[in-house]
C-alpha cells in the first residue's frame, strides 16, 4: 500500500477532536462492522454512532461499503488507516537511522579507547614510602560506553532489518520469484 498524504484542514481537525470518533476509528481498524455492531462495541445509540459516522465520511476516513448484503458495513478508507498506522516503512528508517548513529558512535568510542596514548604519572609519595610511577591509560568508561553503544546499535539495526525482511515478505505472493523453492 502507498503512503497516504493526509490534507489538515480546520474541517479534519473537527472530526479528529471527538473522543468518541477516534474511539471509532480506533474500532474500524480491527475490522468493517455496521452500525448496530459499533454501537454495540463503544455503548451508544445507533443514531449517535450513524451521526459521528457521517462525519468520519465527509472527511474522507470512513467509507460505507453496500456489497449486496442487507446490512451497510463501515470500514476505513486508506486516510482513515493512515491516521491509526503510520506507513511501515517510516518506522522501520527511524530504527535502521537510530541503530547505524549508535553503531557509529560506539565504534568511535572503542577507537578513541584503544589509540589513546598510555602515560605513566608518578603516584604521590605515601608517608614512608616513594612514588613509583604507574602506567595510567584512557578512562574505562570510554570502552563501556563504546561497547554499549556498539551493542545496542547492533540490536537496533539487525530489529529494523528483520522488520524490513518481514514487511517485505507479506507484500510479495509466494511463488518461484520470491525465492520459494517447492
Amino acid at each position: 500500500m502507498e503512503p497516504v498524504d493526509i490534507v489538515l484542514t480546520k474541517e479534519t481537525f473537527e472530526v479528529l477532536a471527538s473522543g468518541t470518533r477516534l474511539d471509532m476509528l480506533k474500532t474500524l481498524h480491527t475490522r468493517r462492522m455496521t452500525i448496530t455492531e459499533l454501537a454495540a462495541d463503544l455503548g451508544l445509540a445507533k443514531s449517535t454512532v450513524h451521526h459521528h459516522l457521517q462525519r468520519l465520511a465527509d472527511a474522507g476516513f470512513v467509507a460505507a461499503g453496500d456489497d449486496g448484503h442487507a446490512w451497510v458495513y463501515y470500514a476505513l478508507t486508506p486516510e482513515g488507516q493512515a491516521l491509526l498506522q503510520p506507513h511501515g516503512s517510516t518506522r522501520i528508517r527511524i530504527l535502521l537511522a537510530a541503530g547505524l548513529a549508535s553503531l557509529a558512535g560506539g565504534v568511535c568510542a572503542l577507537a578513541a579507547f584503544l589509540t589513546a596514548p598510555i602515560r605513566e604519572v608518578p603516584v604521590p609519595p605515601l608517608a614512608g614510602g616513594g612514588g613509583l610511577p604507574v602506567p595510567e591509560g584512557p578512562p574505562v568508561e570510554l570502552l563501556v560506553a563504546g561497547i554499549a553503544l556498539a551493542v545496542i546499535g547492533g540490536v537496533l539495526v539487525a530489529y529494523a532489518c528483520a522488520r524490513w525482511r518481514k514487511r517485505r515478505a507479506a507484500t510479495q505472493p509466494p511463488g518461484p520469484a520470491s525465492g520459494e523453492v517447492t
